[in-house]
């Protein structure tokens, strides 16, 4: 019977390893669950940001943490390129995503649109025909407008007064207050769509960009250590400009994630308060890189990606894959992230009615669980879709690629519980049990709890009594022989107590040995399971043993110990009539 709860517990292992796998098959229902709330995933992953290139914060850790300079630092990154002092200050130009198809409203301190004043303290300039646009002046961005003039694409509005003073730029006015931008603000018509673009220095753009990509306290972090990661963030974000892009609008670069945050100089309140963008700590790293960038071998600007965590490892792509150490820098809560979601959840952001199935299939080898999932599968009752790791994190908005997948759904804990049932008590659950366990499973993604319930139950242990009765005794157990031996399970008895306190009782001595040439003597029988007679003490002595589980109890006498097991007209009585002489309680030592 110890044999059958090894077995039990090895079964359930086994269906816990198929079912609960994090890298493997999170089995699950096509339908939704009746008995049990929505069963719950559990993403957990290292980085944040598609991990290409440079991650900020290990940039920052091998600054602080490993004393390295910033050229180091962009050395280990971006592979195959070099640090170069020779790219000027060259015209940049941004398109300022969030004006794209929308009127040009634009209010400051003596602005000018193309070349000509504008005498008013705001303009507004729409596309009115293919190339050409009509500006509206007014007191401020509510208007009232009046019509003013036309002029043509890649005109601009730009401020006559001293751009030293941010209070002097012109602004775009938004919904909340108004933006600031040093330079022009262009208009151009491309395909029928209005874009405005900011033009200005480059060292002047990158004001606005490297405090919003690495955090301007980093400067001080370490004793000052971590100005060269923000020295290491401005050639990155100076190369990754200068190296341009394709976009529809002209322009090389634009102000949002795609390509890289910029919020221009300054932002005002409805009230007049106004934020700098820019930092002292920022500023320094800037001018003490100024004209610096990576290039490749063939001498072209390198178009050097980065992202906030690699979580270990970068992800490769245009530059080799690398250790990042840097990474597990303290403070980077993005080094490890869990996130968990209900598997309805899940099925809808994927696009399929459901989950039966959620299996990892390909990853790319580098780093902590295989690395960064290059394909993941999902089966549901509509069929099977295949996902790169790239697409699962954007549906999911999961913080990268790189994860493991746990959790159990319905139809996997259902599957468990009847299996836990049939293997452990050798039937089929019934409804009550098969709705606790299922959600006690869902709930907890783990069995232990509901199969040591089992293995514990009454049930499961009157099943064990049976079995022992069966084997040694050649019948069923009456009523208080189950409820008694039960007892001594419940109070910390085990199989091989049950064994030797059944097996050592007078019935099952005489049973077993009813099967011999012997005739079914006691005595007989013990000699042939020693091959010699024994004296009838020694048969005795042995019988008693053999009832108390093989140790002989002091302080009781032999004759005292034959009346307990034996009735007054000395018949021999039958194994649970009379308690053996054991305490009800766990032996301090056993022989199993």
């Amino acid at each position: 019977m110890g044999e059958r709860v090894l077995r039990s517990r090895s079964v359930v292992a086994g269906i816990l390893a198929t079912l609960l796998a994090t890298v493997g098959l999170v089995a699950g229902p096509a339908a939704t669950a009746a008995t049990a709330a929505d069963p719950t995933l559990t993403f957990t992953g290292h980085g944040w940001g598609h991990g290409r290139g440079m991650g900020q914060w290990g940039a920052l850790g091998y600054a602080v943490d490993h004393g390295w300079g910033y050229a180091q630092i962009l050395g280990h990154y971006y592979g195959g390129t070099s640090l170069q002092a020779n790219a000027g200050n060259p015209e940049m130009s941004v398109e300022l995503t969030g004006l794209t198809g929308k009127d040009t409203i634009v209010t400051g301190v003596a602005l000018t649109v193309g070349t000509v004043p504008s005498n008013s303290s705001a303009v507004l300039v729409r596309r009115t025909s293919p190339g050409m646009f009509t500006a509206w002046t007014g007191p401020g961005c509510g208007g009232p407008w009046t019509a003013w003039g036309t002029f043509g694409s890649a005109s601009a509005v730009a401020s006559a007064a001293d751009p030293a003073n941010p209070d002097n730029l012109p602004r775009v006015c938004e919904s909340t207050g108004t933006q600031a931008y040093r330079g022009v603000l262009q208009f151009v018509d491309v395909g029928g769509t209005q874009y405005t673009i900011n033009r200005l220095p480059t060292e002047d753009y990158l004001r606005g960009v490297v405090p919003r990509e690495s955090p301007a306290s980093w400067g001080t972090a370490g004793g000052g250590r971590g100005m060269e990661a923000l020295k290491a963030q401005s050639v990155a974000a100076r190369s990754y400009a200068l190296a341009g892009g394709s976009r529809s609008s002209g322009a090389l670069t634009c102000d949002t994630t795609s390509c890289q945050v910029y919020e221009g100089a300054a932002t005002y309140a409805a009230n007049g308060a106004r934020t700098d963008m820019s930092a002292a700590t920022t500023d320094q790293a800037i001018a003490a890189t100024a004209g610096q960038v990576m290039r490749h071998s063939s001498g072209q600007v390198a178009r050097t990606e980065f992202s906030s965590s690699t979580g270990g490892w970068s992800a490769g792509g245009t530059f080799p894959a690398v250790e990042d150490l840097g990474d597990a820098t303290a403070g980077n809560g993005h080094h490890t992230w869990t996130t968990t979601l209900a598997q309805s959840r899940v099925a809808q952001l994927l696009g399929v009615p459901d989950i039966q199935t959620i299996a990892v299939v390909s990853r790319n080898g580098l780093g902590q669980d295989g690395g960064r999932v290059t394909s993941l599968m999902v089966t549901s009752s509509a069929g099977t879709r295949t996902f790169t790791g790239s697409q699962v994190r954007s549906a999911l908005s999961l913080q990268s690629d790189w994860f493991t997948v746990s959790g159990v759904t319905v139809t996997a804990a259902t599957a468990v519980v009847k299996a836990l049932y049939r293997d452990i008590l050798g039937r089929d659950p019934d409804p009550t049990g098969l709705a606790t366990w299922t959600q006690e499973i869902t709930r907890t993604s783990g069995a232990s709890t509901t199969a040591a319930a089992l293995v514990g139950s009454t049930e499961r242990l009157q099943t064990i009594v049976a079995e022992q009765y069966r084997a040694a005794l050649n019948r069923e157990p009456e009523p208080e022989g189950t409820t008694f031996w039960v007892g001594l399970f419940q109070s910390g008895w085990n199989v091989p107590d049950l064994q030797a306190g059944i097996y050592g009782s007078d019935e099952a001595v005489l049973n077993l040995g009813a099967g011999t040439r012997c005739g079914g003597s006691p005595r007989c029988t013990r000699r042939s399971w020693v091959g010699r007679r024994r004296s009838p003490s020694a048969a005795g002595g042995s019988t008693t043993r053999t009832a108390t589980g093989g140790r002989r109890r002091s302080g009781v006498s032999r004759a005292r110990r034959r009346r307990r097991w034996s009735g007054s007209t000395g018949t021999t009585r039958r194994c649970s009539d009379v308690a053996p002489t054991r305490q009800a309680s766990r032996p301090s030592s056993r022989s199993s």
